[in-house]
């Protein structure tokens, strides 16, 4: 199961570097993704893993990680801005000098992906994949049942998350909650689409309460960090004010949806 698994994260992202290194649309999103969804299940699994090999992978994963997120987060803060600042009628003048800085950042941080990925660290990252995707490092519970260490596997995911469902009061327990449910949403659809497909429709209905969980909490995130960065780019001008108020609104509607979500993962649970 291990093997099947990792080896397809691994391909799908080889596949998906040629396109990010080209700046096609999404592209950053979806490579970023495919290296997400490999350090998660890693993680979900590391009781059948080597412990020391996989933390050195997952470590080298979260760097390049780190690089494509920037990108990735950059590129959505402009897209949103441009769309928060036209359903404002902000003028032109004041529109661009809130997206021109983003908009810099954003090649810059594209340009990081490119140095990074091609870079000794890079490609030797991209060897050490190859590596696990022939042989993942197993541990010695890895002759255990496939079936069996997949559902217990899960069960640990979803107590995971829904543990992490705390008051919700800041940004940070919001993100907590994001990244488990997440890594449950990674972990169900590893081991459930080809070419695993060990586990059935229960399991995959509970990675897509995962994916709802996640997605809200990602427009809550996406909109109150827009937010923010309109409050530090208008030195107290009130041009950006319907902005700010657009973003708040947003973050309101996402969290709205929340409680439904949550107690549809509780049910299925």
């Amino acid at each position: 199961m291990l093997t099947l698994a990792v080896d397809d994260l691994v391909r799908r992202i080889h596949q998906r570097v040629p396109a990010a290194l080209a700046d096609e649309p999404d592209a950053v999103h979806r490579l970023r993704t495919s290296v997400r969804r490999l350090r998660n299940v890693l993680a979900a699994f590391r009781r059948y893993l080597d412990e020391d090999a996989t933390g050195e992978l997952r470590s080298q994963l979260k760097e390049w990680g780190d690089v494509l997120g920037r990108a990735r987060d950059l590129e959505v803060r402009a897209h949103q801005a441009a769309t928060a600042a036209d359903a404002t009628g902000l003028d032109e003048k004041t529109r661009s000098a809130l997206l021109e800085p983003l908009v810099a950042a954003r090649e810059q941080a594209r340009a990081d992906v490119v140095r990074w990925t091609r870079s000794e660290q890079g490609r030797t990252l991209g060897r050490l994949l190859d590596d696990w995707a022939v042989a993942p490092r197993l541990g010695d519970r890895a002759s255990r049942p496939a079936k069996k260490a997949a559902r217990r596997t899960v069960r640990r995911q979803t107590e995971r998350t829904l543990g992490s469902v705390g008051e919700l009061t800041d940004l940070e327990s919001a993100h907590e909650l994001r990244k488990a449910a997440r890594r449950l949403r990674h972990t169900c659809e590893a081991i459930t689409r080809k070419p695993v497909g060990l586990l059935g429709r229960r399991t995959k209905d509970l990675g897509a309460t995962a994916h709802r969980i996640q997605s809200l909490l990602g427009d809550h995130r996406d909109a109150l960090l827009l937010a923010e960065h309109v409050r530090e780019r208008s030195n107290g001008s009130p041009a950006y004010d319907a902005v700010v108020g657009l973003c708040q609104e947003r973050a309101l509607a996402a969290l709205a949806d929340l409680p439904a979500a949550l107690g549809e993962l509780e049910a299925r649970a």
